[in-house]
């Protein structure tokens, strides 16, 4: 899969200075531009933080992509979906905390059934999750920048990594 963009903490916090870590846990994950049948895109809004975010999320341990990212949007959309289509790959390399090398892939999907409720976890209900609906692909990109200029890191680094998911997707259509 192509990288579309590889972030660094230096990406989202310029003059970071502390030491990088000797290691960086891996983490997979699978991510979508997921659209319905009227062509809008699904987001999660975070109402603690104030941020929107693609769907999708870790792969865990004897899944692959196919099977990850069709249990994510089942758990944060409450859609059974198919994949239509290959956007990229985003790298983060997260140097606070342990440190985490986050490999993203993404993906263009369409919901094929009836959209049900999602099943949020204990800590996205916390930080008050809901799915919103952008009418396109620009509406999409804008919800997903508007929490840049007051964002924490974690959110800076889901922000560059989304709305280079969505260029993308919209250079695709």
């Amino acid at each position: 899969m192509e990288v579309l963009k590889v972030i660094r903490q230096n990406d989202v916090e310029p003059g970071y200075a502390s030491a990088e870590p000797a290691e960086y846990k891996k983490r997979f994950a699978a991510r979508a531009v997921l659209k319905d049948a009227a062509g809008r895109i699904a987001l999660l809004h975070a109402a603690q933080r104030n941020y929107y975010k693609l769907p999708g999320g870790g792969v865990e341990e004897g899944e692959d992509m196919a099977l990850a990212l069709a249990r994510e949007l089942l758990e944060e959309v409450g859609a059974v979906a198919e994949v239509t289509g290959e956007i990229g790959r985003v790298e983060e390399w997260r140097a606070y905390g342990d440190g985490l090398h986050q490999v993203s892939d993404a993906y263009t999907a369409v919901v094929t059934g009836a959209i049900g409720e999602p099943d949020f976890t204990e800590s996205e209900l916390a930080e008050g999750f809901s799915v919103v609906w952008a009418k396109d692909v620009d509406e999409a990109i804008e919800l997903v920048l508007s929490a840049e200029a007051n964002a924490d890191a974690g959110v800076k680094f889901m922000t560059t990594r989304d709305s280079a998911i969505l260029y993308r997707a919209k250079e695709l259509q």
